[in-house]
């Protein structure tokens, strides 16, 4: 554990602006802790995903999975003549539709519990008090800060409008 600098903010508007001021004076925000995503935050922090690319891949294996399922059911192994029509024809569409949907959405929440070490048993990290409610935590790593530059970051933490600027250790 080490010591970190802790800025609480109730107001989410003030966070990017804070965010902004502390990189532009060379401090690196080490995370933020909100209780409802923020996207301006997520800009701030430059912040870049590849989730999306994953989720493009789980949409891409569920189409493929489910149209082989469906070719080799309804065409291969069992084909069946319903009114004249063909056994490989458009009916294939709904199916591969919600399928992919289903396949993707569960793939993705798996792969986020997964990257994020959630699940059954863990213990959630509080970082401050009422981060879960609405307060807005930036967290500071101070390491590698002088005394200084710690009481320049509690500064701007406080002019930037911190309702309360702590030091504390927190687990990484």
């Amino acid at each position: 554990m080490q010591k970190n600098i802790i800025g609480i903010y109730t107001d989410e508007s003030l966070v990017a602006p804070a965010i902004e001021k502390l990189e532009s004076e060379g401090v690196k925000v080490t995370d933020v802790y909100t209780p409802f995503p923020v996207f301006e935050i997520i800009h701030a922090l430059k912040l870049k995903s590849r989730f999306p690319y994953f989720a493009f891949g789980f949409g891409l294996t569920g189409f493929l999975l489910t149209f082989w399922f469906l070719y080799w059911s309804f065409v291969q192994s069992y084909p069946l003549n319903f009114g004249g029509k063909p056994s490989f024809s458009l009916s294939f569409v709904i199916i591969l539709f919600v399928m992919v949907i289903n396949i993707t959405v569960i793939s993705s929440l798996i792969a986020f519990f997964v990257r994020e070490k959630k699940g059954p048993g863990t213990k959630a990290k509080e970082v401050a008090e009422g981060v879960n409610d609405d307060k807005f935590v930036l967290l500071i790593e101070n390491a590698k800060l002088d005394e200084e530059k710690t009481a320049k970051v509690s500064e701007i933490l406080k002019t930037s409008g911190a309702v309360d600027v702590i030091e504390k250790e927190v687990e990484a």
